[in-house]
């Protein structure tokens, strides 16, 4: 339910917004990203995925029910997800993270038939070989290109100088397991940059630097490696901007989202052309607090009735370590666009 609070901002008026479901606290209190997984057979099954970054991955039910825990024993950072990975000539759903303190991917199979404690098996860790990406690796997404099904690991190490750079990701040739070839650098010459997403549709990559703007780039490793444009200088936003994530519709439409880390708020985008500023909402917390210091977010548009008929927004909480759930209801408003 929309709280009926508002705020201005240059004339802006910012509408505050209230979680219909929480996250349990991550095991050593250091919640940072999160993606989605949608049971496309039955969406009340999906589940999210968030990173601990002293610990590893936890998941969760979309009501916020603990799921499952899978220590890594090193540094975590981002996470994502795709589908469509050719595992042993099958095609299953993969959620990936970068490990710091290793330089390497941790990778997972979704189990669609769980239970409860097995929706994640794993098959690339801290341990496994032939999976190495950027030393001290911060920014992370994962891309798949519609023209064949491959899929790209883009990542950064947390540096004010180094190359962003891109990885394709298959088996390894057993099956069982995975391995990364680097396929191209692209030329970001900003500095410390986290917040990372794919647009596989449009084909297009986001990455936010912190102290500046969002830089954009073609994801595919065909193209150029140039940067196309950049955005979100000013528009409100406190520093850090840090993660991004797509509401995207079947039509093309949809909306980009940069959380403003500051300011605890979620400044929004158009996804098509020069990336418009559309507005800002003002999340709080499932204790009504707005001392949030969001850095992690991901969106999706299924329709998983009755709880979110039009998908949902997830958020990282840093004070209270965990992630809130918002009905995109909630967050368009009546101003922004449902997919459904």
């Amino acid at each position: 339910m929309i709280i009926s609070i508002s705020w201005s901002f240059a004339g802006e008026s910012i509408r505050v917004i209230k979680p219909s479901a929480s996250t349990t606290t991550t095991e050593e209190r250091s919640a940072d990203d999160p993606a989605i997984w949608i049971d496309k057979d039955n969406p009340s099954r999906s589940v999210i995925i968030g990173t601990d970054k002293d610990y590893g991955f936890e998941v969760w039910s979309i009501s916020g029910k603990l799921l499952q825990k899978l220590p890594m024993h090193t540094n975590v950072n981002n996470v994502d997800l795709r589908y469509g990975f050719v595992l042993g000539g099958k095609e299953v759903a993969i959620v990936a993270g970068n490990l710091r303190g290793e330089a390497k991917l941790a990778v997972f199979v979704v189990n669609p038939d769980y239970t409860s404690g097995d929706v994640l098996k794993q098959i690339a860790g801290p341990d496994s070989t032939g999976n190495s990406i950027t030393k001290d690796s911060y920014a992370f997404a994962l891309y798949r290109r519609p023209s064949d099904g491959s899929i790209y690991v883009f990542d950064r190490g947390k540096t004010k100088k180094g190359t962003l750079n891109q990885y394709l990701i298959e088996d390894n040739g057993s099956g069982k397991g995975i391995k990364t070839t680097l396929v191209r650098k692209l030329n970001y010459t900003g500095n410390v940059a986290e917040g990372c997403v794919v647009d596989d549709e449009k084909g297009f990559l986001y990455l936010s630097e912190e102290d500046k703007c969002i830089h954009k780039f073609y994801a595919d490793p065909d193209k150029s490696g140039e940067e196309i444009s950049s955005f979100a200088y000013g528009d409100g936003i406190k520093s850090d901007r840090e993660g991004l994530a797509l509401y995207k519709c079947n039509d093309g439409t949809g909306y980009l989202l940069l959380s403003s880390q500051g300011n605890a708020t979620i400044k929004i985008y158009d996804r098509e052309g020069d990336n418009k500023f559309i507005g800002t909402v003002d999340p709080i917390d499932s204790q009504g607090r707005t001392d949030m210091e969001t850095d992690g977010v991901e969106a999706v548009s299924t329709s998983i009735p009755p709880m979110f008929p039009d998908g949902f927004m997830v958020l990282h909480s840093d004070p209270r370590a965990k992630f809130e759930i918002y009905d995109w209801r909630d967050v368009s408003g009546g101003l922004l666009k449902n997919c459904r």
